[in-house]
C-alpha cells in the first residue's frame, strides 16, 4: 500500500504545481463538496423548487453520510498529511506540497466522504432535473446538460480533496464509485 501511497503524494504534488493559480477555485469545491452543505444548502434550495426531490435529497444525504462512516470504520484507510509524516519515505527527497487549513483532518480517509456524499446527492438533483427538462422540452441533448455539470462538479471536488491533501486519488475514487452505487441501488429499490 506504500506505494499507491507514495504515488498518490507524488500526484498531488504534480496538482498542486500544476493548478496554483485555481487555488481558491479548489478550496471553493472542497467547500461545496462538503457533507454539511447537502443539508445546509442543496436541501433547502431543492425543496424550494420541488418537496419530493428536497426530501429525496435529505434522506439521501443522511443515509449517504452513514454509511460513508460505516466505511470508514471498515477500510480506515491513511490521510495524505499525516501519512506522509509517519512513513519517513520522502525525508530525502520531499515533496513541494503546500498545506491548507483542511489538509490535516483527522479520522480514516477512506472513502472520501465528500466524493460520495456529492455523488450521491447530486445525482437526485440532477435526475429530477433532466426529467423536467426532458419534459418540458423533448430534447434529450438539452436533458444532457444537467449531467455534464454532474460530471464537472464530481471532477471539481475529486481534485480539491486531492489538491489539499485531505485524500489520496484511490480514496477519491473509492467515494466517487460508493456514491454512484448507493444512487443506483436506491433507483433500483424505488423501481
Amino acid at each position: 500500500m506504500d506505494a499507491v501511497h507514495a504515488q498518490g503524494i507524488w500526484i498531488a504534488e504534480s496538482l498542486q504545481l500544476s493548478t496554483t493559480a485555481y487555488e481558491q477555485t479548489w478550496l471553493f469545491a472542497s467547500h461545496m463538496g462538503d457533507p454539511k452543505a447537502a443539508f445546509l444548502l442543496m436541501f433547502p434550495l431543492t425543496y424550494f423548487f420541488n418537496r419530493r426531490t428536497g426530501v429525496a435529497v435529505v434522506w439521501v444525504a443522511a443515509i449517504t453520510e452513514w454509511l460513508n462512516l460505516v466505511f470508514k470504520w471498515i477500510l480506515f484507510g491513511e490521510r495524505p498529511y499525516w501519512w506522509m509524516k509517519e512513513s519517513r519515505l520522502f525525508e530525502k527527497n520531499p515533496p513541494q506540497l503546500q498545506q491548507f487549513p483542511s489538509t490535516c483532518e483527522t479520522g480514516p480517509g477512506s472513502p472520501s466522504g465528500h466524493v460520495m456524499v456529492t455523488a450521491a446527492v447530486w445525482w437526485v438533483m440532477v435526475s429530477s432535473l433532466a426529467s423536467s427538462i426532458h419534459s418540458r422540452t423533448g430534447s434529450k441533448l438539452a436533458a444532457a446538460v444537467p449531467y455534464l455539470f454532474y460530471s464537472l462538479v464530481l471532477v471539481a471536488v475529486g481534485l480539491s480533496r486531492i489538491f489539499i491533501l485531505a485524500h489520496f486519488p484511490h480514496q477519491v475514487i473509492g467515494g466517487l464509485l460508493a456514491g454512484k452505487t448507493h444512487h443506483h441501488a436506491r433507483e433500483h429499490i424505488q423501481n
